[in-house]
């Protein structure tokens, strides 16, 4: 290779690496970006997606064993005698062998062997389908909920620099009030004290933010970057309209994991007719066209004229043959026993599942309906924090307040905004999870 082309090929080379650094640089992603990007990217839901593909191609296979069987050989042997004894001369034996033959085979009736192996087939593509579609619904579910995380992490961040820069003020005033003798310097101190808390808090939120945002990279597989993500924790004032029967109607007829153990029950029912049906005869029909050539060396010797013991035979051949198993040491009744317990147990699997989806939405309405009281009463409680904080400071700076109050009064506001942000949280995770519960891709407000 010349030096100009190694010289291009590293050019490219450096280009394209570059680019997918900073093809995530200064976007800025919603919720819904998020989504589409982790649908399309996650690798565990890529698994799931290549298992339904091999379920497929299992099914194909599998179908095969409805059709005949064609096959066809050929032979090619050729004798030279080294030594006989006998009536036969030597050279009677020297002769080469040609045979080609064309079979084909029908199995027309094998136990039900073929039709409960091709249901059984289809019943794993289904469960294998179920499958990924609950992991869709999982990775959706653990999108949302860090996503809500992260905002909330972010408003947290917010929240405690707008405190940090009002306990600096309030550091100054009290610095100020004390060179003056108006406040004592225990006040000042504990303005100080309160400040460093503030600034530590401050820190722990900016550590969340950035923990929880490599927890979203990872379950989009997107490579960590300088990605934006913007949102609210919107609160819908029409609420949710819905009770727990309907929740659970849902649920059991939309659930993959139910319709994923459903399958499994099939395919164990599936396995327990194959196992009864060795027990029954095996009937195939067998077509064939063969073609057998001789071809001796030598002429028989004989008066009045010598002649050839060649030899070819064309003939078609057709049958029935029928094969009976009529025991086998107990081994497929035993097999059927198998998998009659694992039917068994997948059916009390499918009451579990159904008990935990229950308790599930049940806990998801619960702190659903709680969220929103909360909603409430915090949005309320920042309105007056921050009244009372407005009113403490203009008390301070007219010389009838004192600084622990316009503490206190910092410190209520900071927890009204944290308590009012924590509940828009727990109300985007109730929701989260009851649409996790109900497999809904969306739930929308009546």
């Amino acid at each position: 290779m010349s030096k100009t082309a190694l010289f291009f090929c590293t050019f490219i080379f450096i280009i394209s690496t570059f680019s997918s650094v900073f093809a995530f640089t200064n976007q800025v992603m919603t919720l819904k970006d998020c989504l589409e990007y982790g649908l399309k990217n996650n690798p565990a839901l890529k698994a799931a997606e290549f298992s339904v593909d091999s379920a497929i191609q299992n099914k194909k296979s599998v179908r095969a064993d409805f059709l005949p069987s064609i096959t066809s050989s050929y032979s090619l042997n050729s004798i030279t005698s080294e030594n006989s004894k006998g009536p036969s001369e030597t050279d009677y034996l020297d002769q080469d062998i040609r045979n080609f033959s064309v079979r084909l085979s029908q199995v027309l009736y094998a136990g039900s062997k073929i039709c409960n192996t091709f249901a059984k087939a289809k019943a794993q593509e289904q469960m294998y389908i179920a499958d990924k579609e609950l992991a869709k619904l999982e990775l959706v579910y653990r999108i949302e909920t860090t996503f809500f995380q992260l905002i909330k992490a972010k408003q947290d961040v917010s929240a405690d620099t707008d405190t940090v820069k009002r306990l600096k003020e309030s550091v100054k005033s009290a610095d100020a009030f004390f060179q003056q003798q108006l406040v004592p310097y225990v006040d000042l101190l504990q303005a100080k004290v309160d400040l460093a808390d503030a600034e530590q808090q401050l820190s722990m939120a900016k550590n969340s933010v950035n923990r929880i945002r490599s927890t979203l990279f990872s379950f989009m597989n997107m490579p960590n970057s300088e990605t934006g993500f913007t949102g609210g924790l919107d609160y819908y004032s029409s609420g949710y309209q819905t009770t727990f029967e309907a929740c659970k109607k849902k649920a059991l007829k939309n659930r993959p994991n139910l319709g994923s153990l459903k399958n499994q029950v099939i395919m164990y029912e599936k396995e327990a007719a194959i196992s009864s049906g060795a027990y029954l005869p095996v009937i195939k029909f067998d077509a064939g066209y063969y073609d057998q050539d001789r071809d001796y060396d030598k002429l028989v010797l004989s008066y009045p004229e010598d002649y050839s013991r060649d030899q070819r035979n064309r003939y078609w051949s057709a049958g029935l043959y029928a094969t009976w198993n009529f025991f086998d040491g107990g081994r497929a009744w035993y097999q059927k026993g198998k998998y009659n317990c694992e039917v068994k147990k997948v059916k009390e699997l499918i009451k579990d599942a159904e008990n935990i989806i229950k308790t599930g939405i049940r806990k998801a309405l619960f702190s659903f309906s709680e969220a929103k009281q909360r909603i409430k009463t915090t949005s309320d409680a920042v309105i007056a924090a921050k009244e009372y904080y407005k009113r403490e400071d203009k008390r301070l700076q007219a010389g009838i307040g004192t600084i622990p109050a316009l503490l206190d009064a910092q410190a209520r506001l900071t927890r009204a905004q944290g308590n009012h942000t924590q509940a828009l949280l727990d109300y985007q995770l109730a929701r989260a999870e009851l649409k996790l519960m109900t497999a809904e891709t969306c739930i929308r407000p009546l």
